[in-house]
């Protein structure tokens, strides 16, 4: 759930040297004596804030809005990867900061061009993995990253599709970025004419305007994955698979591909004690199966077993133990298990954060491609669990 903005609880998140540094940069709250405003304050900033005059303030509570978007673990993770891209770590700088607002606030000031990446990226993470469709085997990319004439074919090739079939996006503005091993395009494809009514200065007006709607591609060469982001008709997602590939790898695919034929090692969950395989850098502190749905094999009966692994990582194997009196556990065929992962804290906190995902026989995953869900899907891969070719020998 989205965090409630209101500027008083910002200000109040905020270390004053940094609203101090920001209102100065801006011109404005000047005479405000900051040198006797203890920490956590606000009342004397917010009282000054509220003489601003209007146009002012929502121009520079938008700034507010972005940094306060950015302040939580998925925001500050998002900094991280934008900078690590540039080629700068901030794990220390972060590590001795005392909260995500400082250090959201403060790569706002300081590094600007880390900004509108991490944005991005944040609001990425934020999409619910059922909003994206994927494509498998893609022909492999002669150019990683993409080109400029690769982006302008991109932009001119979507604005022909929506204008023609649904008679927007004469317009089309591409923004590629690049995280980690994946690339990322974020399209925005002129949308339908509407009306706002807003208040201008005191006055109740209705203004047209021509908002932009999304959509994002998620490109991975080395994998030959994409994955599209399309908050509407996603019949279309075939069409606009072609179309990625056309302009951006400069191969031509067949819009209904055959169906993907590779499945989960889920029979390796049975064993208790199943050797997950991750290394220090992954930031992985632990993972467990917290859940096991079952099929006895031969017969149409199946089986859930879910307990808490916090305190006892082989509790659903006790559950299974105790089922296993009963019915031969040669009998049991996994097809779908509950995966709980748990990461070290962030650079600064003690918290640690706890990432809990399906998997389905045949192929299916709850997971995204990138961030800590690519971090866990290569953990998947290590630990020999990621799909492989379906054999003869396969059932359920």
């Amino acid at each position: 759930m989205a965090r409630h903005y209101h500027p008083r609880k910002f200000f109040r998140n905020v270390p004053n040297k940094l609203l101090r540094r920001f209102f100065h940069q801006e011109g404005v709250l000047g005479e405000l004596a900051w040198d006797d405003i203890g920490e956590a304050k606000v009342d004397p900033i917010y009282d000054a804030w509220l003489t601003l005059d209007q146009e002012t303030r929502d121009r520079l509570e938008r700034s507010f809005r972005e940094i306060d978007g950015l302040a939580d673990e998925v925001g500050v993770k998002a900094i991280l990867d934008e900078a690590d891209w540039h080629g700068e770590d901030l794990a220390e700088t972060f590590a001795n900061m005392k909260g995500h607002h400082e250090r959201a606030f403060w790569t706002f000031l300081k590094r600007d061009q880390f900004w509108p990446g991490a944005v991005l990226f944040s609001h990425v993470d934020g999409i619910s993995p059922s909003y994206w469709r994927r494509r498998k085997n893609l022909p492999e990319a002669q150019t990683t990253p993409a080109e400029d004439r690769h982006i302008t074919a991109l932009e001119a090739a979507l604005s022909h599709f929506f204008h023609k079939r649904e008679g927007r996006g004469q317009n089309c503005k591409v923004e590629p970025y690049r995280r980690g091993e994946l690339d990322y395009y974020f399209a925005y494809p002129e949308d339908y004419a509407q009306s706002g009514i807003e208040w201008i200065r005191g006055e109740f007006k209705r203004l047209p305007h021509h908002p932009a709607f999304e959509v994002i591609f998620v490109h991975n060469a080395a994998e030959r994955t994409l994955d599209i982001y399309l908050d509407g008709d996603r019949k279309i997602v075939p069409d606009l698979q072609v179309i990625f590939a056309s302009a951006i790898l400069e191969e031509q695919i067949d819009a209904n591909p055959g169906k993907d034929e590779r499945v989960y090692d889920l029979q390796s969950l049975l064993s208790r004690g199943f050797p997950f395989r991750f290394g220090p850098e992954s930031g992985i502190r632990s993972v467990t199966v917290k859940r096991l749905r079952l099929k006895i094999t031969g017969t149409n009966r199946k089986i859930t077993l879910e307990d808490n692994p916090s305190h006892n990582p082989n509790a659903v194997h006790d559950l299974l133990a105790d089922i296993g009196k009963a019915i031969p556990s040669h009998l049991f065929f996994v097809t779908q298990a509950g995966i709980r992962v748990v990461f070290h804290p962030e650079p600064g906190s003690k918290r640690t954060s706890t990432k809990t995902f399906n998997v389905g026989w045949p192929n299916s995953c709850s997971l995204r491609t990138d961030g800590r869900d690519g971090i866990i899907r290569k953990m998947l891969a290590d630990s020999g669990i990621e799909p492989k070719a379906l054999s003869n020998n396969d059932a359920g």
